[in-house]
């Protein structure tokens, strides 16, 4: 079974999910119905499970660049949302098909075949616009109010159980299961469906103006899709299958859309350049570099800028080192200065072994653009790599006091100490799944940190008081689970 067959039948299975209020006048109260059906705590720990699944199926992309680009322009839009206890997270997930989901408890995914196939930084966040207001309009628990023995719970457990079966050996039949409910779910719920996604449509784009976008990018993003599928049945389009696109529906995100200004804005470097990056990532090597060969000698790019980053990636990848400073050269002389250039600089020293240089990169980066974590990253990784332990050392300090619940950062430590201390080694590797919300495999490292060896009181302390908080979270999700 494919790696990538969870996030897809989540792309299918959660097209109008999940919570939180918005502080905007014209949403609904949706508090008494929708905290009635699934509670909060019910979702948090749906969408644990799920983000748990998909990390281990190896389905999100865990890139540093990315991932800080997805989240910044998702707080960006949904920077008007108010809900305590509820913290929404934005991933990629390593899937070529053109589609978005959410998730209980916050999360909203997007593959990075739709990021790669948007045109413009506005039809991007048309979608994670789109995503946030299924979230915030608790569309998931709205839905478990209204059904019966075909819930949405009831669904989402199916879905679970699909997913850990086929990992254990379960394989088609635990697949044939799950259609089976999918199909019951989507006969049932489709006219419920279609009007939630009208509501994330309106709510969304009053994200898309807060966020300072032109909101008919998000009626012209679906127009477009919508006239490449007339002559495409391709699973490219899985988009409009999960979020089905009416020409009523585009009539009236247009109609909508006349009620706000015209905003010209320039797509930003960050996503031009994030999106060459995931295009790289979904082709061979050698694929990539001769598309964009072809690319550059025809002429047939949005930016030409990032055509010859996404070059330089695609000969940094084929071990083209001379060809990828070249390409990276002319990226750098049509593009303003971006963290990602100078992460790419790194990236070519790196691979060529010359730690100074790669180092040197990133520090030039980093005093153009002090808070950039992408940066600060990499130059922990460069420093562990050449085994500069010391410097690694002081730097992860500083880190850590900086952005104390970055999972990265205890996983780098993890590395650090490897070979050279047991109980720092397992405590850190506990502290990465603490932060992902993975409690049950928290716990375990944390156990085996506390068997290390290691005469360090505040370490052991740490680590004790530690497993004691991780094993209350989790007779908490037991109590409210009803097992």
């Amino acid at each position: 079974m494919k790696k990538t067959l969870l996030a897809s039948l989540l792309a299918m299975t959660l097209l109008q999910p999940l919570v939180v209020y918005a502080d905007l006048p014209s949403l609904p109260d949706l508090g008494e119905i929708s905290d009635a059906s699934l509670s909060m705590a019910d979702e948090a720990r749906i969408g644990r499970d799920f983000m748990r699944a998909m990390r281990d199926a190896g389905d999100v992309v865990e890139d540093a660049e990315v991932n800080d680009y997805i989240n910044v322009l998702g707080h960006r839009l949904s920077a008007a949302v108010r809900m305590p206890g509820l913290q929404l997270t934005y991933f990629v997930v390593n899937d070529k098909q053109i589609n978005a989901f959410a998730m209980p408890g916050g999360y909203v995914g997007i593959n990075s075949g739709l990021l790669v196939g948007t045109q413009s930084e506005g039809e991007l966040a048309s979608v994670v616009g789109h995503e946030t207001a299924h979230i915030t309009q608790r569309h998931i628990a709205r839905m478990k109010a209204v059904s019966d023995a075909t819930s949405p719970l009831l669904l989402l457990g199916t879905v679970l159980a699909a997913v850990l079966a086929s990992r254990a050996g379960g394989g088609q039949a635990s697949i044939g299961t799950l259609s089976a409910g999918l199909g019951l779910q989507i006969s049932n719920q489709l006219s419920f469906s279609r009007d939630f996604e009208r509501e994330a449509d309106r709510v969304g784009m009053q994200y898309l103006a807060q966020g300072g976008f032109d909101v008919r990018a998000m009626p012209a993003f679906f127009q477009r899709l919508d006239a490449a599928n007339r002559y495409s049945d391709n699973n490219a389009y899985a988009f409009l299958r999960t979020h089905p696109v009416t020409s009523q529906r585009i009539s009236e995100a247009q109609n909508r859309a006349l009620e706000y200004p015209v905003k010209m804005k320039a797509d930003s470097t960050a996503y031009l350049l994030v999106r060459e990056k995931l295009r790289v990532m979904t082709m061979s090597p050698d694929e990539a570099v001769g598309y964009y060969q072809t690319m550059l000698e025809k002429g047939q790019y949005l930016n030409e800028g990032a055509t010859w980053y996404g070059m330089s990636r695609a000969q940094l990848a084929s071990h083209q080192l001379p060809a990828a400073r070249s390409a990276l050269a002319k990226a750098e002389s049509r593009l303003p200065a971006d963290p990602m250039l100078f992460g790419q600089e790194a990236a070519i020293a790196r691979e060529s072994g010359d730690w100074n240089a790669a180092l040197a990169s990133l520090r030039r980066g980093q005093a153009q653009f002090k808070d950039s974590q992408p940066l600060q990253l990499a130059e922990l990784d460069v420093l562990i790599d050449s085994g500069n332990r010391m410097a690694a050392q002081a730097l992860l300090r500083q880190l850590q006091s900086r952005y104390p619940r970055e999972a990265t950062l205890y996983r780098s430590e993890a590395r650090l100490f490897a070979d050279k201390d047991a109980q720092r080694y397992h405590a850190a590797l506990g502290n990465a799944f603490y932060f992902e919300r993975r409690y049950e495999a928290a716990l375990e490292q944390f156990q085996f940190a506390a068997q290390a060896k290691g005469d360090d009181f505040y370490q052991r302390s740490s680590i004790e008081a530690r497993m004691r908080e991780v094993e209350k979270m989790l007779k908490e999700e037991k109590k409210d689970s009803g097992k």
